[in-house]
């Protein structure tokens, strides 16, 4: 799994797109690319507009009925296939049952629930050969469940992300609501020896090691994007003209409230 969680502007969307290029050649590899609505797909430069500037440049077909591209080889057979969908109301959960999704992507993960993602997770299985994973994209959000689960790569005085922190790969297993964490398969298995000890005596064909998720987060920065301040200056000075909460997020990539006097009540008053 991993999180690219930064301000505006930083081309997220490209990364998650492009990634799928990677893998477009091997028979059978898929993707499913989730928005929470269905319009955040349709919006002008959104993911559908973005997916239009890349992968045409590979041969791939658009099916804009609903919003599907497949790729294909020189004889006109589909090979693999990508499709981008919504996923507005937990209800909608079940319409994934049974399916397989090889790269499984969110774009804005912050606007997704915590069961809506791990739910998912159980569709992120492949047989073609490449190993499922997921990637997701989101600006910083101090009261989601997601600035929780990276909180080990957030400076939790400043809200910054660490540096050297940056792309490191941590390792964990879900016990229900909780995450045993650890910086090796090894500690994670040794931390959740109660909970992988009744799985494995049970099923002994079943490798401990491939109980646990590894995870990582990655930041960046609208300074980064030079085509971006080439092509359009002046959108630094729309991401300024926020105000202090939205412009810390939004540009400076920092993932905790600021404190405003506005904010606090005076309940002797």
């Amino acid at each position: 799994i991993v999180i690219g969680g930064s301000g505006a502007g930083v081309g997220k969307s490209w990364a998650l797109l492009l990634e799928y290029l990677r893998n477009k050649d091997i028979k059978g590899f898929n993707s499913v690319f989730f928005r929470r609505t269905s319009p955040q797909i349709t919006l002008p430069d959104g993911l559908w507009d973005t997916s239009m500037k890349i992968y045409p440049h590979v041969g791939a077909i658009p099916i804009k009925s609903n919003y599907r591209w497949s790729f294909r080889d020189e004889k006109n057979n589909e090979v693999s296939k990508l499709k981008f969908s919504h996923l507005e109301y937990e209800t909608n959960l079940l319409d994934w049952m049974g399916s397989q999704i090889g790269y499984l992507a969110f774009d804005e993960l912050t606007h997704f629930s915590e069961k809506m993602f791990f739910y998912l997770l159980s569709r992120n299985r492949s047989t073609c050969g490449v190993k499922p994973y997921v990637r997701a994209t989101c600006n910083p959000d101090p009261d989601s469940w997601v600035a929780k689960i990276i909180e080990w790569w957030i400076d939790q005085q400043t809200g910054y992300p660490i540096p050297e922190r940056d792309g490191v790969i941590r390792y964990f297993i879900k016990d229900g609501k909780n995450y045993i964490w650890g910086d090796s398969i090894k500690e994670v298995l040794e931390k959740a020896k109660y909970f992988v000890t009744k799985i494995t005596d049970a099923n002994p064909e079943i490798k401990p090691e491939t109980l646990v998720k590894s995870l990582t987060f990655i930041s960046g920065s609208i300074y980064d994007n030079k085509k971006l301040l080439e092509a359009d200056p002046s959108y630094l000075a729309n991401l300024l003209s926020q105000d202090e909460d939205v412009r810390r997020s939004l540009l400076e990539n920092n993932w905790k409230h600021v404190e405003n006097a506005n904010d606090i009540f005076n309940f002797k008053a």
